[in-house]
C-alpha cells in the first residue's frame, strides 16, 4: 500500500469521506494516483474508480472562471463591473473593480440564494444588482461566491457565449482535460448530498423561504444550488472532473505560472489572495510543508487542489466528503493531513 492510498484508507476508517481520489504530480508528469472508498451511499453503494467525476464545486473559479477572465482581452482588471453589467451603475458600488471580484475584496457578502428572487439567468442577473455590499471594497477578504456569479455573467457577456462551451473551446481542450460541466452520465461521477440540507438551513437562517430545494440524494448534479438553478453553469461552481482531468487543468498554471496573478495581490489583508486564487498564507487547508509561493483552491464538496511552484508539485484531494449528509467536522483538517502526507512522500 502506498502512501496516499493508506491515507485515503486511514480517513475513510475516520469517517472523514466515503471514497476519494488523491494524487501527486508535477507540471510534466502524474507520480501517484490513489483511489478508495465508494463513489455512492445511497441509494446504493458504487465504488469509486480512478476515473469518478467528481463535483469540483469551487474549484470552478480558478480552472474555468479564472482561466477564462485572464483569457478574455476585453476584460480590464481596474475596470468596475457595471463597465460590463449596467445593473451595476448604481452609487453603493462605487470603486468597486474586476481584481476586486477575483480577489474577494469587493465587499460583498459571503452568500445569498439567488434563487429565492427567482429562477435562471435573467432572474439572476436581476437579482445581483440588488446584492448590497456588507464592507467597503477592499477593506476585507470576505470569501464569496457572489463575486464569481457575476464574473460569470461578464465573461458570458463579453464571449457572446456559454461559460461551459468557452470552457470547452477555450480551456478544456487546449489543456487536454476531460473536465466539464453538465455531465452527460450520472452514474460517472460521486454523489452528493441528500435533500439540498445545508442550504435549506442556510436559507432559512436568512428569513428567506424556497420551495424548489431538491429533496433525493444529488447525483450527476452541480451541489451547489445557485449554480444548479442558473441552469448548472456558473462562474462559481459547476465543473465536473475526474483528478487526472484536474491535474491536467492545474499543471497549465504551474507551467506558466505567473507571480503577478497567483501570487499575494492583498498583502495588506488576513490571507493571500490572487486572481481567482488563495495564495498559502493563512489558508486553513495547508500546513507549513509548502512554500510562501503556493496557491490553490478548495471546494465544499471535500475537494482541493494547491500547486507549488518552487516545487514543481501539484496536490489533489478529491472527495464526496457531503455525502449523505454535510459532517459536523473542520475539512480542513483533513486537507492538512493529506499535504503532510504528499509531501513527505514526494519531496522535490
Amino acid at each position: 500500500m502506498t502512501r496516499l492510498s493508506d491515507f485515503l484508507a486511514r480517513e475513510i476508517e475516520r469517517g472523514s469521506f466515503p471514497g476519494g481520489v488523491a494524487l501527486a504530480g508535477t507540471s510534466e508528469e502524474i507520480l501517484e494516483l490513489a483511489f478508495a472508498g465508494r463513489a455512492a451511499v445511497e441509494p446504493r453503494e458504487e465504488p469509486t474508480t480512478a476515473d469518478t467525476l467528481y463535483d469540483l464545486a469551487s474549484l470552478t473559479k480558478p480552472l474555468a472562471a479564472g482561466a477564462l477572465a485572464l483569457a478574455c482581452p476585453g476584460l480590464a482588471l481596474g475596470a468596475p463591473p457595471a463597465h460590463y453589467f449596467p445593473d451595476w451603475k448604481k452609487t453603493r458600488y462605487d470603486g468597486i473593480t474586476i481584481e476586486m471580484l477575483m480577489t474577494h475584496t469587493s465587499g460583498l457578502p459571503a452568500w445569498y440564494p439567488l434563487y429565492a428572487r427567482g429562477e435562471g439567468v435573467t432572474a439572476y442577473r436581476r437579482a445581483l444588482g440588488q446584492i448590497e455590499p456588507e464592507a467597503r471594497p477592499g477593506e476585507r477578504v470576505i470569501y464569496s461566491d457572489l463575486n464569481f456569479l457575476l464574473l460569470g455573467e461578464i465573461l458570458e457577456t463579453l464571449y457572446s457565449s456559454s461559460l461551459d462551451r468557452c470552457f470547452a473551446e477555450l480551456v478544456a481542450r487546449p489543456a487536454e482535460s476531460g473536465a466539464r460541466f453538465l455531465p452527460t452520465s450520472p452514474g460517472e461521477t460521486a454523489a452528493t448530498e441528500k435533500g439540498d440540507v445545508t442550504e435549506r438551513a442556510m436559507t432559512a437562517a436568512l428569513s428567506l423561504s424556497y420551495a424548489g430545494f431538491r429533496t433525493g440524494v444529488v447525483r450527476g448534479e452541480v451541489h451547489d444550488g445557485n449554480a444548479f438553478r442558473r441552469g448548472g453553469v456558473a462562474g462559481n461552481a459547476g465543473l465536473f472532473g475526474s483528478a487526472r482531468d484536474v491535474w491536467s487543468l492545474a499543471r497549465v498554471w504551474l507551467r506558466d505560472f505567473r507571480p503577478d496573478v497567483c501570487g499575494d495581490r492583498t498583502p495588506d489583508l488576513a490571507e493571500a489572495r490572487g486572481l481567482a486564487w488563495q495564495g498559502a498564507r493563512g489558508a486553513a487547508s495547508v500546513g507549513e510543508e509548502l512554500s510562501r509561493h503556493a496557491f490553490g483552491h478548495t471546494g465544499f464538496t471535500g475537494t482541493s487542489v494547491w500547486i507549488d511552484p518552487d516545487a514543481d508539485r501539484i496536490w489533489i484531494l478529491l472527495t464526496n466528503r457531503v455525502h449523505p449528509i454535510v459532517p459536523d467536522a473542520n475539512f480542513n483538517e483533513v486537507r492538512r493531513r493529506f499535504h503532510s502526507v504528499a509531501v513527505t512522500a514526494f519531496p522535490r
